[in-house]
């Protein structure tokens, strides 16, 4: 029964959300009408309301992606705002990528911006609503859950403490399971202990119990596991108190591991099909840029060749994802001798830590100055992009000779694969210390999604062009 009443107010939630959308590209449509010198507004009616028809199941599966759907008891405002964020943009660019692929007549940035804009505020005001009638409802006895919580120290203390804390959440606590039969019949913290753990099974088979948490030591993981089995039996949900870790950073999840169920902590994005989307376009758009710009390519390899001698190309180890080595390529813009003269150079270094970087490196050939300048020495990078070694945004890729001087939590960044341009890129490379260059990668990790992605390479193109490349 109570799975099908989640069910049931999950599709009410999801039916609300479509609706909301819906009525967002309505807004939007209208407010460009309302702007546009001789609006013809059944014109745009017609042109943008099949979106539609792409966009609402799209929606759906975002937002149930992004963690909309899960428990609105105790959902805060700031993750709604965040869900809806990031599944609201993730939608925008897959509208964009499918109307590029497709040949769909192009869509006005001025509707899609809008559209995005009143959708995520719609959808949060939506869920704020809804929040406050559940809530008031929850305060009249209605909406409510049964929790009995296994245990009778500390931690079930702390759990009955924060649910009292939260009455907006809906739940009642109907009383305590001690380990021993000491306990029973006494009230702790003024709730009464109505048994020991081996009345768990009569006790949710004879009372209206919703939820069970257990708040017990995971030293007792045996009797963790019976009691778990209980709950299954009886169709009752479960919730067990994961106090062995306390993570400072990582995400931590439950997945299925070949039939054993496992729990996953994670300090990078784990694995989803917005990663996957991500490597796809990672390496059809650099095929596609490297088709395109091989005749610049073929310019720069000339000028090269005609400024001065040695390669084309000049290639160098890198480590990448999880630590993995690959060689990069670039564009060659310094003498042929460039590295037998670094040791030379090593006191002129500008930056803290492992990282050379100098300005006007006497090493660069004229050619190689302005390929500098504009960023143009890294388009061979497209190369590893292609190949899967590295994608258009990430964390910059360092010598295997850097590594092995970083601190302990510089090694996170390795977590991430390595791109062309990042948020230190965009920052102002050459005046981004080490420290802070580090502490750039560990941010875009820890935010990662698509929608910063597409942020960071909208802010790529004004930093190459302003000049802002390396020196």
């Amino acid at each position: 029964m109570l799975k099908e009443k989640a069910l049931l107010f999950r599709r009410i939630y999801a039916g609300l959300d479509l609706l909301v959308t819906a009525i967002s590209l309505l807004a939007a449509i209208l407010i460009r009408a309302a702007f546009e010198p001789s609006p013809d507004s059944l014109g745009l009616f017609k042109r943008y309301f099949p979106i539609l028809y792409f966009a609402l199941p799209l929606w759906y599966g975002l937002l149930h992606w992004n963690g909309m759907y899960e428990s609105h008891r105790t959902n805060t405002t700031l993750k709604v705002s965040w869900c809806a964020t990031k599944a609201v943009g993730e939608g925008i660019i897959l509208i964009i990528l499918v109307a590029y692929v497709f040949k769909v007549a192009p869509i006005s940035r001025s509707v899609l911006a809008l559209f995005a804009v009143i959708n995520v505020g719609l959808l949060v005001i939506e869920k704020a609503v809804l929040k406050q009638v559940l809530h008031a409802l929850r305060e009249r006895g209605y909406n409510f859950r049964t929790v009995l919580i296994v245990g009778s120290g500390v931690r079930a203390l702390s759990v009955a403490r924060k649910i009292r804390s939260h009455p907006e959440w809906g739940f009642q606590i109907y009383g305590l399971l001690s380990p021993g039969p000491e306990e029973v019949g006494r009230d702790l913290g003024g709730l009464r202990v109505v048994g020991t753990v081996e009345d768990l099974q009569r006790t949710i088979s004879l009372n209206p119990i919703d939820e069970v948490h257990i708040a017990l030591p995971l030293l007792n993981l045996d009797a963790i596991t019976r009691m778990l089995e209980i709950c299954e039996e009886q169709g009752v949900r479960a919730r067990v108190m994961m106090d062995l870790y306390s993570p400072t950073i990582s995400r931590l999840h439950l997945e299925d591991f070949g039939g054993t169920p496992m729990l996953t902590f994670t300090a990078s994005p784990a694995e989803s099909w917005a990663l996957l989307l991500k490597s796809v376009i990672d390496r059809v758009g650099a095929v596609v840029l490297l088709l395109f710009l091989w005749p610049l390519f073929v310019v720069i390899a000339l000028l090269i060749k005609i400024d001065s001698p040695g390669p084309v190309f000049f290639r160098q180890e890198r480590v990448g994802l999880y630590k993995r080595r690959f060689r990069i390529y670039k564009f060659r813009t310094m003498v042929k001798n460039a590295e037998e003269l670094l040791p030379q150079l090593a006191e002129r270094n500008e930056l803290s830590g492992p990282v050379f970087k100098i300005r006007n490196d006497p090493r660069c050939t004229r050619v190689g100055r302005i390929l500098r300048k504009a960023s143009l020495d890294e388009l061979p990078q497209l190369i590893n992009v292609a190949k899967g070694e590295m994608s258009f945004i990430g964390p910059r890729p360092p010598l295997p000779s850097e590594i092995v001087l970083y601190k302990p939590w510089q090694y996170r960044r390795l977590s991430m694969k390595p791109g062309i341009s990042g948020l230190w890129q965009v920052s102002g490379r050459n005046e981004v210390d080490f420290e802070r260059w580090m502490e750039l990668d560990l941010e875009y990790i820890d935010n990662w999604s698509l929608a910063l992605d597409f942020k960071i390479l909208l802010k790529t193109f004004p930093a190459v062009l302003l000049g802002r490349g390396a020196s």
